[in-house]
Parts: structure tokens; C-alpha cells; sequence
């Protein structure tokens, strides 16, 4: 059997679903025989396009600082800064600049609706989805914008690298208790982890390699242009741009999302009764009533799904394997464009913690980094944010809703 054999759109399709570990796709994208638009979001061929006249729609980037921070750079405590696509490329070029620049977690549809150039140029067809630019975000950021550690509740997602290149440091999904879980600020659908990847302390340093970092198996991969990853359901993951960058994804719903929805509805009905004076992205807030109602109808949900299926067999539905994929046994079977991710070492992450602490240079004034840092306290009451974390941690949110689905 060819070692250059192609996975089919079917083949992968199934594995996506599936899979409970990471992969890295190579080759599919830029594929010689593949008839596709992806290459239009090289950052010259994106910023033509987005160029008319040379004026163009401001985009809301998110600023940070490439500067040591006391706290991760939380999204909703970042300045934006509306600027269009040249003098997003005219600030990155400024070598005196300690700034980055991230227009990131966009849906492509609600931003380039006159550009449909942009949203035909996605086409997820050669991993078996149904699913293009409408169904996916865009990411452009410059050399150090990141996205702080944190694991989403529901689905998958495939992520493609079209410019430059991303580091991902990824960790399983039963890490909460090492990465220090929160759920503040509050954001629905994403638990965070306090600690501060992208500058991380010596505190920080030593409670992750003195915990049982071998049996946490952390990953870490560079995706480079051409490059899929896929990122299952739950695992964690830390972000970070290494130039400037360009990448597109898109969430793959699962059928187990429909326990992860009564999790996060009563997450937010915690919030809701308790967290209102914490941290919360805007549009993750709603009234009690409101979540209260939310949570019933996910339990609802839940019921319905469970009565559907329980009972019956599989034989309606046409199966291209008899087990579950592995990521090994996917990449074996496709050497060519799969690679399964190895686990990072103990030694090798305390390596790659150490360089991101001490690559600023300590040279630099304090004070200056104080006016430029976006990042303020999380929460001026500790009390009431630690007694949020405890009731939202995730070992209690799954005995809540283990009672409620098992209740008579």
C-alpha cells in the first residue's frame, strides 16, 4: 500500500469527529491537485484585497504589550484600536514598537460581506465539511499577539495556517487542575487558565513542572503556511503569533455538545445570581429567568437526543471504519498527511516557560510598561471571585449536572 496515499474527504470527515487527540494535516491544503482560493490570504494578496484606493474599512484589533504583565492579557481588559489594513502593516514595521496588533475571533460574514472574494476563498470540502468562509473566523495578528490559555466547552475546531507562523502549546483536557482554571473573567463557552503563558512567573514556572507534568503530556507545535490542525473537544491551548500572521477556522459541532450546553447554562445561571460585579464579556450576560429557562431547555434537549438513539443500532448510518480513529493509527495509515503531535518533555517545557519570561529585556522602564499595559486587576473582590471559581470548577458543574440528568 502507497505511503502517498490521500485520505478521502469521507476518511477524514469521520476521523475529525472522532479523534480525541490532536494532529497536524500537511499537504491537503496547498495540495497540487486541490482546486482552491486559500492562497488569497497570504498577507500581500489579503491586504490588496482588502485595499480599495488605498482606503478601507477600519478593523477593530485588540493591542497588547510585548512586555512582562503581572496576569494574562485578558481580551475584555485590552484596548481596540480601529485601523485599516496599511496601517496595520505600517505599525509592525515601526522597530520601536512594543505593541501588538490582533483583529481576532472574527466571523468572516459579519466583516466582508461586500468582499465575497474573502468568503469563497474558505473551503473546508477536502476534510469532508460542508462549510466555508460564512461558517468560519479570521485571525491576522503581528509578532506577539497571542491567545491566552483556555479550553473551549463545546466541539472541535480545524485550524489553518495561510501566513506566517503560530505556536500552539497544547495540554489535555483533564489539566484544569495544574493550569489553574477560571472561570473570571467570565466568557461563555471558554474556561481560562490563570496562568500567564505568554510571560509566565517563576511561580508559575515551578507549580506546572513540580505537578505531574508527565502525566499532563503537554504538545507544542509551529504550524506554518499550508498547515491544518485539528484541536479536539476540551483540550487546552495556548496561542501565540511568531511573525505576522494570518489564519482562518472553523467549529465542528459534536454530538456530546449537548451535555457540554448544560454545563455552561449552569455556569451562567451562577453568574448571573452571583458574578455580575466580575469581569464578563458583554454579551455573555443574561437575566436569571433567562438562564434558568436556558438550562431547562438543554436538559430537554439532552432527553430528546438520548431517547432518539438509545436502543437503536448503528446500521442506518454508513460507517468507513468499524473502531474509532486514532491519531496514530491515522497517521500510519496516512504518513504523507498526517502527523501525530509527540508529548513535550518535562525539561523541554520548563525550557520553553524559562524563554518566555526572561526574553524581554529587563532593561526596560517600568514605568513605561505601567502606561502602556492594558491588563488591570481581574477583580477588586477576591472573595467573591473565588467562591464563583469554586462553584463554576469543573468537577462540581459535572456532579450537578450528572444529578439533574439522572434525576427522576
Amino acid at each position: 500500500m502507497s505511503k502517498d496515499r490521500k485520505p478521502s474527504p469521507e476518511i477524514l470527515r469521520e476521523a475529525i469527529l472522532q479523534l480525541d487527540e490532536p494532529v497536524l494535516f500537511k499537504g491537503i491544503l496547498y495540495n497540487e491537485d486541490v482546486d482552491n482560493n486559500w492562497r488569497l490570504f497570504e498577507l500581500p494578496n489579503l491586504t490588496k484585497l482588502l485595499t480599495d484606493n488605498y482606503c478601507m474599512e477600519k478593523l477593530p484589533f485588540r493591542v497588547g504589550v510585548n512586555a512582562p504583565t503581572s496576569e494574562p492579557q485578558w481580551d475584555i481588559s485590552c484596548p481596540v484600536e480601529k485601523i485599516n489594513m496599511l496601517q496595520f502593516i505600517e505599525k509592525i514595521q515601526d522597530d520601536k514598537s512594543n505593541k501588538w496588533y490582533y483583529f481576532d475571533y472574527k466571523y468572516m460574514h459579519e466583516w466582508f460581506e461586500t468582499k465575497p472574494e474573502i468568503l469563497s476563498a474558505v473551503d473546508w470540502k477536502y476534510f469532508g465539511f460542508d462549510k466555508g468562509g460564512k461558517d468560519s473566523t479570521l485571525w491576522i495578528g503581528s509578532k506577539g499577539a497571542h491567545t491566552n490559555c483556555h479550553q473551549d466547552s463545546y466541539g472541535c475546531n480545524l485550524i489553518a495556517q495561510l501566513h506566517g507562523s503560530k505556536q500552539w502549546l497544547i495540554f489535555p483536557p483533564d489539566s484544569g487542575g495544574i493550569l489553574k482554571e477560571t472561570r473570571v473573567p467570565y466568557e461563555e463557552s471558554t474556561i481560562y487558565s490563570k496562568i500567564n503563558f505568554f510571560c509566565p512567573s517563576e511561580e508559575d514556572e515551578e507549580h506546572i513542572i513540580k505537578s505531574e507534568v508527565d502525566e499532563l503530556l503537554p504538545k507544542l507545535i509551529i504550524l506554518n503556511p499550508g498547515d491544518v490542525l485539528l484541536v479536539p473537544r476540551g483540550w487546552w491551548h495556548y496561542v501565540e503569533s511568531l511573525d505576522t500572521t494570518v489564519s482562518v477556522n472553523v467549529w465542528l459541532a459534536l454530538d456530546v455538545d449537548y451535555e457540554a450546553r448544560i454545563k455552561e447554562a449552569l455556569v451562567k445561571l451562577i453568574i448571573s445570581r452571583l458574578g455580575k460585579s466580575l469581569p464578563a464579556a458583554n454579551e455573555s450576560l443574561c437575566t436569571f429567568q433567562t438562564c434558568t429557562k436556558l438550562v431547562e431547555e438543554c436538559i430537554k434537549q439532552y432527553h430528546e437526543l438520548y431517547e432518539e438513539t438509545d436502543g437503536q443500532s448503528d446500521n442506518s448510518k454508513k460507517r468507513l471504519k468499524k473502531t474509532p480513529w486514532s491519531s496514530q493509527d491515522l497517521a500510519t495509515e496516512y504518513p504523507k498527511y498526517v502527523e501525530k503531535l509527540d508529548n513535550l518533555s518535562k525539561d523541554a517545557l520548563r525550557d520553553l516557560l524559562r524563554s518566555k519570561r526572561e526574553r524581554f529585556a529587563k532593561s526596560k522602564d517600568e514605568s513605561e510598561i505601567e502606561n502602556i499595559t492594558p491588563c488591570k486587576s481581574t477583580s477588586s473582590n477576591r472573595t467573591l471571585e473565588c467562591i464563583v471559581n469554586t462553584l463554576c470548577h469543573s468537577d462540581i458543574i459535572n456532579k450537578l449536572t450528572n444529578a439533574l440528568l439522572t434525576q427522576k
